[in-house]
């Protein structure tokens, strides 16, 4: 076997190869998208929950009763959960965003690279036909 015949198969194998991982990684890419969404909403829905929440306007002066001081106990007890749940809620948001932009530019670079084989294989098949027709 000629060398030039053994490094269309190489060329071949690799871009087949490399044919199934790009498509793996859009599939990944595609589906970080679809979470970042998920998490971008989700983030909203607890930034809004938090600011309507009505226990953020505690009363922060002395309460007449016992019942007056709990309420507002259990307002502002209330109103943290919320303010966390907003905040983790966020932090995810980022986690995701960041995770899909990280699958976006791992998908462009093994699409490129699959590209350079296209590419590289057309070349070495065109210049084996030309041997051959030159036969």
């Amino acid at each position: 076997m000629s060398l030039h015949r053994f490094l269309a198969y190489i060329v071949l194998g690799c871009w087949i190869a490399v044919t199934a991982v790009v498509v793996g990684t859009a599939l990944q890419w595609f589906n970080a998208r679809a979470t970042s969404q998920v998490k971008i909403q989700s983030s909203r829905d607890a930034q809004k929950e938090a600011n309507a929440d009505p226990g953020a306007n505690f009363q922060r002066y002395p309460l007449d009763t016992m019942d007056d001081r709990e309420a507002a106990a259990r307002a502002q007890r209330n109103h943290e959960r919320l303010l966390l749940k907003a905040e983790t809620a966020n932090q995810e948001m980022s986690d995701a965003i960041a995770m899909e932009q990280m699958e976006q530019r791992q998908f462009w670079v093994e699409f490129a690279v699959w590209g350079g084989l296209t590419l590289l294989g057309s070349a070495l098949l065109a210049e084996r036909r030309a041997a051959e027709e030159a036969r």
